[in-house]
């Protein structure tokens, strides 16, 4: 059987690479939205600010997304800290007891 060991300091580090992430999209798509002045007035300004739009809202969402699963590792490493924590004083162990599996 194979043996995944995880720490909440690393659940820790992937809440806080989501939560980059998640600024970085949120970044880029209020961005896009300023490019189509580039082309001047006209219809194509029309239709590149359509197509950045579409992206500016896929971005979006893909940064609620990785916001909530950062909220959500956030609050699975407190949960396991504590658990783990728990088993190990259950089970008598010595040290932090972290990165243990069972």
């Amino acid at each position: 059987m194979p043996r995944i060991s995880v720490t909440p300091e690393a659940l820790t580090a992937l809440a806080g690479s989501l939560a980059g992430v998640a600024d970085e999209l949120a970044w880029c798509a209020q961005r896009a939205g300023t490019d189509a002045w580039a082309l001047g007035p006209g219809d194509s300004a029309g239709a590149l600010a359509e197509v950045l739009g579409d992206f500016e809202h896929q971005r979006l969402l893909l940064g609620r997304s990785c916001a909530a699963l950062s909220a959500s590792v956030r609050t699975a490493g407190s949960a396991y800290a504590e658990v783990e924590a728990g088993i190990g004083t259950d089970l008598g162990a010595h040290g932090d007891g972290w990165g243990s599996a069972w």
